[in-house]
């Protein structure tokens, strides 16, 4: 029951400062840039103004969870395995 309560806190450590990010950089780039403006290839996007405005907080969250989980990635202490190998604290040393 622990590992699973673990597992959702890293979850939200990812999701939900991903998605605050998400919605502040569609309202600073939909501010800036009219969806009727984008093209794509060098064609306009025969799309509507809601669904470039739901692409885009789409593509936002998916970068803010993939920066987020590389920072948790980082952080992560090393595995045992690893600080048990010989040598392994030579270096700290």
């Amino acid at each position: 029951m622990a590992t699973r309560w673990l597992n959702a806190q890293r979850v939200m450590w990812i999701v939900w400062p991903a998605f605050l990010m998400a919605g502040v950089a569609e309202l600073v780039f939909f501010s800036i840039f009219d969806p009727f403006d984008l093209h794509l290839f060098g064609s306009p996007l025969a799309l509507s103004r809601e669904s470039v405005y739901a692409m885009g907080f789409f593509g936002f969250w998916a970068l803010g969870i993939a920066s987020s989980a590389l920072s948790l990635f980082l952080e992560s202490p090393p595995s045992r395995e690893a600080a048990d190998r010989p040598g392994a604290n030579d270096a700290a040393r």
